[in-house]
């Protein structure tokens, strides 16, 4: 699309020529944190919270708790975390193997176990930390723990929040009680609003 706006290169940084471990870690990292960002946007304005609450209307925990999502997230994700790696020098072959990662972590966040890695917790998001993202009594309106595969940037930013053990928590948002159950009546429902 930006090439019919006769953009022919937007690369900022050539970072082909690097190793490719050190460029597989620097867009690993960049595109974590631009996922973080786009998930703290996703819960603070709230047309895009509308979209996301199909999300977090899961009510028990499991890894297929991932796969609930508004189709839009992934065009709201994917373009806002896209254009600044291609402006890198990634390429869409790059981006396939990052978003297959991402992926199988999040599947993981998602499963109904009480992992937390230990000191690592501290860098990687883990199902521990998770499951308070999508606890219903929390203490921001906002939410907290937006890390998708790195927890650090919670961390750094003092979104961070595991009080304790959340198996016995009580998912969702005010509300969840009269949202939507149908897949029609979800995918709808951000657009009536």
């Amino acid at each position: 699309a930006l090439g019919w706006l006769g953009i022919q290169n937007l690369v900022a940084i050539e970072v082909q020529q690097w190793p490719a471990v050190f460029q597989f870690l620097l867009m690993f990292v960049l595109a974590d944190f631009i996922q973080w960002n786009t998930h703290r946007l996703l819960h603070k304005v709230p047309a895009l919270w509308e979209f996301h609450k199909v999300h977090h209307s899961v009510e028990e925990m499991g890894f297929a708790a991932h796969l609930r999502f508004h189709w839009m997230e992934t065009i709201i994700y994917k373009s806002i975390q896209y254009i600044p790696l291609a402006m890198i020098g990634f390429g869409l072959q790059d981006f396939f193997i990052i978003h297959i990662i991402t992926v199988a972590i999040g599947h993981l966040n998602h499963a109904n176990v009480n992992i937390n890695y230990g000191l690592l917790k501290y860098i990687f998001n883990n199902p521990a930390m998770h499951i308070w993202h999508h606890a219903k009594n929390i203490p921001s309106p906002t939410g907290v723990n937006f890390g998708i595969s790195l927890s650090i940037w919670d961390y750094l930013f003092g979104t961070a929040y595991l009080p304790k053990s959340g198996k016995d928590e009580t998912l969702g948002f005010d509300g969840v009680e009269n949202f939507p159950k149908s897949f029609w009546q979800q995918i709808t429902y951000p657009f009536k609003k």
